[in-house]
């Protein structure tokens, strides 16, 4: 019982969960909407649980599956700090039923716990099993507006292409527990070998579909599309990062990828997954599938931190976790209130955005300059720390690859904004409307962007030493 109760901020959300859609079923349709409000205050007080009991040593330890350390706590904070940015958001979100409140937010909040488990876990079964249980509510919350085709496809696709991954995830499984004849992650147990290699190879596979890697990238635009809003921007953020803080953990201090040869695969998955990201978006129109693609191309430059395969890297794989949550929420956010102002995500919608409001267009822009790797916001600070660490490796020319990419990625995140900043708006376009939980996500996100860009420090001294404690 000891050893479970470091888990305690996974299983009390999801207590929490279960007790959202247990009110759910007694709460009038009227009043329904409040458990919107509770999925966000849920997740705030668990954050704020889980903030108090960091610095004790008691929090901390190892059970039979899992591992509760200075790591795993800095991911389990970025991604309920994600959950509660994005529960904020769907407050102001109009589409989001009624009469479904209880389920959305049983689901927002079963997907924290799984992803909060996920970066804990060092058995291939909680790992399957928590990725399983992210994965199912990840389905039902694409497809929650039940009345749009695009949220049926989005979440049709996003299933099979699940269901696929999950099947090579589950033979990679079976090929390491063949070789190693257990299902813990510890390499001394391991022979090495062809049959060692290749399931570490179908578990990454696996690994790479949550964190949307090319190849297992395909469903995430139409996802993305589809999805509620404040979905698409949960999606995009903590399975992204949670799913990193796995793969460093596997990858880089269990199977350092140098050793087991797996380099090679890492660094093939990264250039192409930066470049398919950044290239597909120059010809997307919809601004939800530009972001998507957008995510895609984040994700190549995180895996470059697990290549360098030093503690530099893994601070860098952190560093640039959590700035990306502030970046992204923030563009989602402007998104959001853009997308329920016109009823289109085109990005002809944004089209003389800063007559209408000037303050959301500054918000946009400083994000997106931010993704972009413009100083000196914190994308640039975060680019930097990963760029370096491959540099510092030897591997130059991976580091040019990239600040190539970062470069061409500047033509799309400029483009939206040549259309808030030098297009006039449609004739019967007014004042833009946004509500205030909209306006409470994008102050933080944009403070955040501004803040770790002038004064990185307190975040860099932070990583530092969770990073510094991995085993």
């Amino acid at each position: 019982m000891q050893n479970l109760a470091l888990l305690s901020p996974a299983l009390a959300l999801s207590g929490l969960a279960l007790l959202a859609m247990f009110v759910d079923m007694f709460v009038p349709a009227k009043h329904s909407r409040l458990l919107y409000h509770f999925a966000w205050i849920s997740s705030a007080a668990v954050l704020a649980y889980l903030i108090a009991g960091i610095a004790d040593p008691a929090s901390r330890g190892t059970g039979t599956l899992w591992i509760v350390d200075a790591y795993s706590q800095f991911f389990s904070m970025t991604i309920l700090i994600a959950a509660t940015l994005c529960l904020l958001l769907g407050l102001d979100y109009k589409a989001l039923p009624e009469r479904h409140a209880g389920s959305f937010a049983a689901l927002m909040l079963m997907s924290a716990a799984g992803l909060m488990f996920l970066v804990s876990a060092t058995d291939l079964l909680l790992i399957f099993v928590a990725l399983e249980l992210v994965s199912i509510s990840s389905f039902v919350l694409v497809g929650f507006e039940r009345g749009n085709p695009k949220s049926n496809e989005g979440a049709m696709k996003y299933f099979l292409f699940g269901a696929f991954s999950s099947a090579i995830m589950v033979y990679g499984l079976s090929l390491y527990y063949g070789a190693s004849g257990t299902t813990h992650l510890i390499a001394g147990a391991a022979a090495p070998g062809p049959m060692l290699l290749l399931g570490l190879i179908l578990i990454l596979l696996g690994f790479g579909f949550k964190a949307s890697l090319a190849p297992m990238h395909f469903w995430v635009p139409d996802a993305y599309e589809g999805a509620p809003t404040p979905v698409t921007a949960f999606l995009s953020i903590a399975p992204k990062i949670a799913t990193f803080g796995l793969i460093v953990r596997v990858f880089g201090a269990i199977f350092p990828s140098a050793q087991t040869g797996l380099q090679p695969v890492l660094i093939l998955i990264a250039v192409l997954t930066m470049t398919i990201g950044n290239f597909t978006a120059f010809f997307q129109n919809d601004a939800k599938r530009l972001l998507a693609y957008s995510s895609i191309a984040q994700a190549g430059y995180l895996i470059l931190g697990l290549i360098a395969g030093t503690g530099r890297g893994v601070e860098a794989v952190m560093t640039y976790s959590f700035i990306y949550v502030a970046m992204n929420v923030g563009a989602f956010a402007v998104v959001q209130a853009v997308g329920q102002d016109s009823g289109s995500y085109d990005l002809s919608s944004f089209d003389g955005l800063s007559q209408r409001s000037l303050g959301l267009s500054l918000a946009l822009v400083f994000c997106l300059l931010s993704l972009a790797g413009i100083p000196p916001l914190a994308g640039f600070m975060g680019k930097l720390v990963i760029f370096s660490s491959i540099a510092e490796k030897g591997y130059w020319w991976l580091a040019a690859v990239a600040v190539l990419n970062s470069v061409a990625s500047a033509y799309y995140y400029f483009r939206l904004a040549h259309r808030v900043f030098f297009r006039a708006p449609a004739a019967d376009a007014g004042p833009l409307y946004v509500g205030p939980y909209v306006y409470g996500g994008l102050a933080v996100a944009v403070v955040a962007v501004l803040l770790f860009g002038i004064h990185p420090e307190p975040l860099l001294a932070g990583v530092r030493a969770s990073a510094s404690l991995l085993p």
